[in-house]
């Protein structure tokens, strides 16, 4: 539903609904991009330009609301003040006083933007960012860069507060109480979990490493892989390592987000993805190579990826909102509800998987940017991957206080990129 004068609230979107009632101290659902400057950033400056992008984009200034039945997104026109970083990343957002939804902080040359997922995916929050470090780079540097050189989306606020999911809903598809993530339990095997001590206030700690673009491209082709498959390869293969002997009779479980705007004509800045899950087992006789496990991986990617199965989940989950016992479920209930079904999806997976892909910047803003990076947090252990010009970044955000996986991965890539760097927001803890 969209703000006019006689109307001052939005619905959610469909993804973003469960958001709010899933939240928590091990899990506070914020995800944060970053962007490493060549120069060290100016408060001012930045205040001014978060200003502009707000104007471009107003929707990032709504709050959410508790209704009796659903959230529900409220505008305020309030923007969070600038802050230089000074709390661990990816704290707690959401609380029910209505206050901004997202945050903006800087350190040094990084300008870092920090979201709660309900008002937005990271394709979403990433049209905004660019919009904040250009404008940024433009009110710093005016003799270098002109306002007009700022890119803005050629998209009416409708289109960027669309709800994808029920404009791509297609009637007769999918089942109305169809939780896809509960997977088939008579089937599947036992799925490994880490057993790790957690940080003692529950913070997230973040392992970042930095490799080439091009390496990692050929070594996937050596593979016949993508980069996210090889990827994801290699992650399990990392997560093997670290496990008990007698822990290798489980399986390993891979949760992706799909952005759905590639199979759905949508410019819509809100949630629009989909979950698919690849499930790796070392059950079987012979040698677990990467080669062997990103053939593995790009079958289940094959067999999922269909646009089929795309309209199958859209349709399942507008079904699932749309009826008659959910919608006119108390919201209390819904709250039990959706962290009882949350609780058991965390099950299902061992750890979950982003890749936001290349991330492009128009000239000359390219030239004064290092790069980019991407987290989210994670009551258990997520990485998330993105690329600049020829500078891959991959990170781990985890409630664990132990990082054996973390090792085993970086050490794995070192393998093909002898330049890694790797860094981390604890050590010497």
């Amino acid at each position: 539903m969209w703000k006019t004068k006689n109307q001052r609230w939005k619905k959610l979107d469909n993804a973003a609904k469960i958001f709010p009632s899933i939240a928590h101290a091990e899990d506070p659902e914020i995800f944060r991009l970053s962007c490493e400057l060549a120069q060290e950033v100016d408060p001012d400056a930045l205040t001014r330009a978060l200003d502009c992008a707000l104007e471009e984009f107003p929707a990032f200034t709504d709050t959410i609301r508790r209704g009796v039945f659903w959230y529900y997104l409220e505008p305020t026109g309030i923007r969070p003040v600038v802050e230089e970083e000074h709390t661990h990343p990816l704290s707690p957002l959401y609380t029910d006083d209505g206050g901004p939804l997202f945050r903006v902080t800087y350190y040094r040359k990084r300008i870092s933007l920090e979201l709660f997922h309900a008002l937005a995916d990271g394709t979403g929050a990433l049209v905004f960012f660019r919009n904040l470090v250009e404008n940024y780079l433009a009110e710093a540097h005016p003799g270098l860069y002109e306002k007009s050189m700022v890119e803005t989306p050629d998209v009416t606020e409708r289109e960027q507060e669309a709800d994808g999911f029920t404009e791509h809903f297609k009637r007769g598809v999918g089942s109305p109480l169809n939780f896809e993530f509960l997977g088939d339990r008579g089937k599947q095997k036992r799925v490994y979990h880490f057993a790790e001590r957690k940080t003692p206030d529950l913070h997230q700690t973040v392992t970042e490493g930095w490799v080439s673009v091009s390496k990692i491209h050929a070594a996937a082709r050596e593979v016949g892989a993508t980069v996210t498959e090889y990827i994801c390869a290699e992650l399990i293969l990392a997560i093997r390592e670290t496990m008990a002997p007698a822990e290798r009779r489980k399986s390993v479980a891979v949760a992706i987000p799909v952005n759905l705007r590639r199979y759905f004509d949508s410019d819509t800045m809100r949630n629009f993805f989909g979950i698919i899950q690849v499930t790796y087992d070392f059950s079987a006789e012979g040698e677990h190579n990467v080669a062997r496990v990103a053939q593995s991986v790009k079958a289940s990617f094959d067999a999922e990826l269909t646009q089929e199965n795309m309209e199958e989940k859209i349709a399942s989950q507008v079904k699932m909102e749309r009826h008659p016992v959910v919608r006119f479920c108390p919201l209390f209930l819904k709250d039990f509800i959706m962290r009882s079904l949350q609780s058991v999806s965390m099950k299902r997976r061992t750890i979950a998987l982003s890749n936001v892909g290349r991330i492009s910047m128009n000239e000359p803003f390219a030239g004064a940017i290092e790069r980019f990076d991407v987290f989210n947090s994670s009551s258990s252990r997520q990485l998330c991957l993105c690329s600049f010009g020829d500078r891959m970044t991959l990170t781990f955000a985890s409630v664990f206080a132990e990082h054996d996986v973390e090792r085993a991965f970086f050490r794995r890539l070192a393998k093909v990129d002898g330049d890694i760097v790797v860094a981390a927001n604890y050590l010497g803890e």
